[in-house]
């Protein structure tokens, strides 16, 4: 009966390791100031999700996503310039199952790169100057 339990609780401390290892990523950022600058990289089995938000003269923005097959990558970038020569650049990178991405900027000078490996993938780049 002892070896019993002993089997059947280290089955199940594994089942939750594993469930544990699979737990998703997430990050928001939000940054107000003359220069922003903003890296972030997350790499998961599941699901990664990733939103920057960046108000200042000068802001760059960089995140990367790397996940499995079934894994869901989800990027955020906004950026707004607060002055007349605001300059925004923004570098995304995703590799996952299904990737989806959403940047938006408003400046004088607008950058924007992105890249999407995976099966499905879906992206937006907004650019603005005032």
């Amino acid at each position: 009966m002892r070896i019993k339990f002993l089997v059947t609780t280290v089955v199940m401390l594994s089942a939750l390791t594993a469930v544990d290892a699979q737990a998703a990523n997430s990050v928001s950022v939000l940054q107000f100031g003359a220069t922003n600058t903003s890296t972030t990289s997350q790499s998961g089995a599941t699901n990664n999700t990733a939103t920057v938000l960046q108000f200042g003269a000068t802001n760059q923005a960089t995140a990367v996503q790397m996940g499995g097959l079934a894994s869901l990558n989800s990027l955020t970038i906004g950026q707004g310039g607060t002055t007349a020569t605001a300059s925004n650049t923004a570098v995304g990178g995703q590799v996952g199952g299904s990737n989806t991405s959403l940047i938006g900027q408003i400046g004088a000078s607008n950058s924007a790169a992105l890249a999407q490996l995976g099966i499905l993938n879906s992206s937006t780049i907004l650019q603005q100057a005032p």
